[in-house]
């Protein structure tokens, strides 16, 4: 360093500053500037307007500029944000918020191990920054996620406190092993996406969703199904700034729950149904074969009957309550940050005593060591309680009263497992939770081209579930005299990995390229303690000596699984507007046999940016315009460790009065038959097992247009799956009914468009508009053949297929089928054609018996051979959508912001199992004096089959979010920053479904249970 240089520098700098404080300019202007939380800028750029007079902010944001012209415009600008043009007030002093400027923000994407310049992106990759949805309050990242990126489907038909979601990118590309993405924390793949509750999202700054091949290769294996990349905050430099973030939630049912509100009605109808199936009617006024007396309709209609009880008031809570807190303090300096956040979050369930909660905290340090050598730590902790207690028969008959006239629970009969305030006083149902992530990383500038980074990371998860089903009140409790069970579940996963980024130009050429090795290991050991026919039940499951010592049950397991893997990825552009990238991943899978451990996938991408061509360069409407191409292939490995490997089982049954336990080769692996009567029978070893393999390629088109006031991203794609890892049903005489093989293919094929539009942009007035549309369409393509996989074959069409999903116990049958030439689990059985006016249009149907009679399904004969049995089934319906939509609509008017967010799913088909169970449609049933087409009669007893009367159509657009902001303004006051909002959540759904809510599981069934939460948020978002 030039010492004169220096000691020069710093002379005519004290002079300036001497000769300012003693010469105050009368045109010196003044201020702060802040971002939009009021957390202080530094190293804004402060420029009178057409001169070259300027200055920047100081760590605190405050500016001091002596301008030539007190009529000048002060141009306030900084990367990130959006350029601010100010005229001077008369008291010369201009505090300015700026806003940020998303466009810049996508700049750089995170694409695994390494980052990229959006410009520069070959594959396809979508980026939400979450200052968009910040104000949605929720228990993991996923659900806020829903609709918002291109691609990315996620369903929640769960509403249980700390319930997960099922996430999908480009639709599913495995039959029965993993379809979930991975979701990646700040460079650490943490596993399957779908309950990532152990961060809050309030940490997280922005979402990368990987899609193509190209994007995810990187992470080999792990990122078959797509990557969710997730960055949590860092700390800017500048002064220590604290944050508030409060949201308080009372959520209430979107429509009313469909229960017997005129107990007339029901006896009559219940009445009805059982004389049609020929049984002894039940409300005549006297006891029924277990001992309770039903009332008479008489008794109903005079009012004798004293007890009418409203078991949604019992069961569920008038409006409960959620509360998301977050406290978080960040600071700064040139060589070290840190980002501490506290969060404690609450989520009542529509149950009563249904609750769930977690607490945590997230840390993150980073440290210049050496002007060349960076240390990054971060440690995250969450802490989870699950208090049970849902699914209570809210439904249970109105005319029986929750005690009797002694103060006892009122029991329908001896067997009455469904008391549901007898179920919540006295059942235990508790899980306790623990996870903590660790990562520590180092980075070594080797020189300006070359880095070398360095990470080990570490997740430790367990919970343990206390249960107790009481003697009486619970089945399992009734034939135990009383069951309890302690069940514990503790993982490790170490993740070390070290590779190096090499970024140069030469000229018009640019490289970048990354090489290393991943090294992966997943521990995880369960056990479960059972005890029954307790003596005293008192401490519940808190005594397990308490229970009879013969009967005890103990149980445990163990997995381990390691995956090595090299990487590697270059990236080369010419002229910054032809680009292209090759990656390459090696893995190697505990899980396969040793002649299939390692596998290699590849996958390459081309893109040209066509508007840096001398005939668009200087065109002024088009700012972008550039075509991408890839194709990759990726492996999938998701499925259980050992199947390689002869299996060894347990097995408990009773002979000669006694229970006798064999152990030796093969094991249970599921259940057929009617109430899981039979049991599958696996463990034969296959030491061929293999990678499942997904082929696919991409083409993109991303374009921006009026200085990029409209984007449009659009990409086709398609995904073909072979080697599918999947169960082949084996033949009797093998003593075995299933093994794990590779057979079997599918393909995916979809668009995605993308649009965003900046439509007005004014100093006080914006509006922004995002839309979203994506269709994918699956396709089995090959499953194995009738004698290798034991298929099944259509007798009209010849299509082969096989039986997927669950079975429905009011058909006796699975809904749901994998069929060659069909989309995954499209739905099987039969048609109808209205219902039988007479016994002749029964019979000339086809049909004979209790089925031919007036009032029931009249079924289409499909083969024509005047008699309806199984070889009438067909396909008759698709749980999958035809495509997907979004709208996202953002204003702000001076300091008030108003949001509004739609989401739509259309064409997919529904199975509504409770169409003909339900109060509200009952009494439209056919009868003689309503011969309708819509409804059949009542009768118990009958033997419904599946068919397309039971499927509706699944369409419907949802207003997903509406907010309405407000922010404070603040001058010289110690709070920089003050926001308060409200925010509707589920305000509105528009379909014609007839059950509550058409967003069902991938298998399309709904079941019924009660009707979406509409959730209604007061936020208050404070720094300081």
């Amino acid at each position: 360093m030039d010492m004169n240089f220096t000691v020069k520098n710093y002379v005519i700098l004290i002079m300036f500053i001497i000769t300012g404080v003693c010469v105050q300019a009368q045109n010196e202007i003044s201020g702060n500037v802040t971002d939009e939380k009021g957390v202080p800028l530094p190293g804004v750029s402060v420029i009178e307007e057409n001169t070259s007079n300027g200055t920047v902010t100081d760590f605190d944001g405050n500016f001091r500029l002596e301008v030539n012209s007190l009529d000048s415009q002060i141009v306030f600008s900084s990367i990130g944000f959006e350029t601010e043009k100010i005229s001077i007030p008369a008291d010369q002093v201009i505090n300015v918020s700026l806003k940020l400027d998303m466009q810049q923000l996508s700049e750089v994407v995170v694409v695994g191990y390494g980052n990229v310049q959006r410009k520069d992106l070959t594959g396809s990759v979508s980026t939400l920054n979450t200052e968009k949805v910040e104000d949605i309050p929720a228990n993991s990242i996923e659900r806020v996620l829903k609709g918002r990126v291109a691609g990315l489907q996620i369903s929640t038909p769960s509403q249980d406190p700390g319930a997960g979601a099922t996430v999908r990118i480009r639709g599913g590309s495995s039959l029965r092993g993993s379809n979930s993405p991975l979701i990646v924390v700040d460079g650490f793949p943490l596993g399957d996406a779908g309950n990532l509750k152990q961060i809050n999202p309030a940490d997280i700054e922005s979402v990368d969703v990987l899609k193509d091949a190209s994007a995810s290769a990187i992470y080999g294996s792990r990122g078959a199904n797509g990557v969710i990349i997730i960055t949590t905050k860092r700390a800017k430099e500048g002064k220590t700034t604290v944050r508030i973030q409060q949201q308080s939630s009372v959520s209430y049912f979107n429509s009313e729950v469909d229960l017997w509100r005129d107990p007339v009605l029901l006896a009559q109808i219940n009445n009805e149904s059982r004389i049609n199936g020929g049984f002894q009617p039940l409300y005549i006024g006297a006891e029924n074969s277990t001992g309770v007396y039903y009332p008479s309709v008489s008794e109903l209609q005079s009012g004798e009957w004293p007890y009418f009880t409203r078991w949604d008031d019992i069961v569920f809570r008038d409006a409960p309550i959620s509360n998301n807190t977050t406290l978080s303090v960040n600071s700064g300096t040139d060589k070290t940050s840190f980002n501490l956040s506290a969060n404690y979050y609450t989520d009542m369930g529509v149950y009563k005593d249904d609750d769930y909660s977690k607490a945590g905290y997230n840390l993150r340090v980073e440290h210049d060591l050496f002007e060349d050598f960076k240390i990054r730590f971060s440690n995250i902790l969450s802490k989870g309680n699950r208090d049970s207690n849902s699914g209570l028969a809210y439904w249970r008959n109105p005319i029986f009263p929750v005690y009797d006239e002694n103060g006892d629970y009122f029991l329908v009969g001896t067997n009455d497992y469904f008391h549901p305030v007898a179920i919540s006083d006295n059942r235990l149902d508790k899980t306790k939770t623990t996870d903590v992530i660790t990562s520590l990383a180092l980075e070594y500038d080797i020189f300006d081209a070359l880095k070398l980074t360095s990470r080990f990371n570490y997740k430790y998860g367990e919970y343990i579930n206390d249960q107790f089903f009481p003697n009486i009140y619970t089945q399992a409790g009734d034939f135990n005299n009383g069951a309890a069970y302690i069940n514990n579940w503790q993982s490790h996963n170490y993740v070390t990995e070290t590779f190096a980024n090499y970024d140069e130009t030469f000229g018009d050429h640019t490289i970048g390229s990354t090489a290393g090795f991943t090294y992966e290991k997943y521990l995880q050991r369960n056990s479960s303690l059972g005890a029954f026919d307790f003596v005293n039940e008192t401490l519940q499951n808190e005594n397990l000596d308490a229970g009879n010592p013969e009967l005890n049950q103990v149980s445990n397991g163990k997995i381990e699984t390691e995956l090595v893997s090299g990487i590697f990825r270059l990236n080369y552009g010419y002229l910054d507007r032809y680009l292209a990238t090759f990656t390459g991943r090696v893995d190697g899978s505990s899980k396969f046999g040793k002649n299939n451990k390692w596998a290699f996938f590849p996958s390459g991408a081309l893109s040209w940016k066509i508007h840096e061509e001398n005939f668009l360069k200087d065109s002024k409407s088009i700012d972008q315009l550039k075509l991408r191409l890839s194709y990759g292939i990726s492996g999938n490995q998701g499925i259980s460790p050992y199947q390689t490997l002869s299996r060894y089982g347990v097995s408990q049954y009773y002979d000669n009065g006694s229970w006798v336990t064999a152990i030796g080769p093969g094991y249970e692996v599921g259940r057929a038959g009617q109430g899981g009567i039979e049991v599958l029978w696996g463990g034969i070893p296959n030491p061929d097992l293999k990678w499942e393999t997904t082929s696919q390629y991409d083409i993109g088109l991303d374009m921006a247009f009026f200085e990029e006031r409209l984007s449009l991203t659009f990409d086709y794609y398609k995904k073909h799956t072979k080697d599918l890892l999947r169960e082949r049903i084996l033949t009797p005489s093998s003593s075995y009914d299933r093994i794990w093989v590779n057979n079997g293919e599918i393909t995916n094929e979809g668009v995605e468009l993308s649009v965003n539009a900046n439509l007005i942009n004014k100093d006080d007035f914006s509006l922004t508009s995002n839309l979203i549309f994506f269709k994918n369409e699956n396709e089995v393509i090959d499953l194995g053949g009738v004698a290798e996989s034991g298929l099944t074959v259509d007798p009209n069409t010849g299509m082969q297929f096989e039986y997927s999903g669950v079975s429905l116990e009011q058909f006796r049958q699975y809904p749901n089928i994998l069929a060659v030439g069909q989309p995954v689990n499209v739905f099987y059985g039969y048609k109808t054609d209205g219902i039988i006016q007479d016994l002749q249009e029964g019979i000339d149907a086809g049909l004979d018996g209790d089925l031919a009679q007036p009032g029931e399904f009249k079924y289409v004969d499909i083969n024509g051979d005047g008699v309806i049995n199984l070889d009438d089934r067909t396909i008759i319906g698709d749980p999958n959508p035809d495509f997907n939509l979004s709208l996202g609509l953002n204003l702000n008017y001076h300091n008030f912001d108003f949001s509004v967010f739609f989401s739509g799913s259309f064409g997919q088909d529904v199975i509504n199992t409770q169409r003909f169970n339900q109060p509200s449609n009952l009494p439209y049933r056919w009868t003689l004096d309503n011969t309708t087409n819509d409804y059949p009669r009542l009768r118990d007893g009958r033997q419904t089959y599946f068919s397309d009367w039971w499927v509706e159509d699944g369409s419907f657009v949802r207003v997903q979010n509406l907010t309405a902001g407000y922010t404070l303004p603040f001058d010289g006051s110690f709070i920089n920053n003050a926001r308060v909002y409200i925010n509707a959540n589920n305000l509105y759904t528009f379909t014609d479904f007839e059950g509550y809510d058409p967003e069902v599981g991938t298998d399309g069934i709904y079941w019924g249970g009660y009707p979406r939460l509409r959730q209604i948020t007061l936020g208050l978002d404070l720094t300081f």
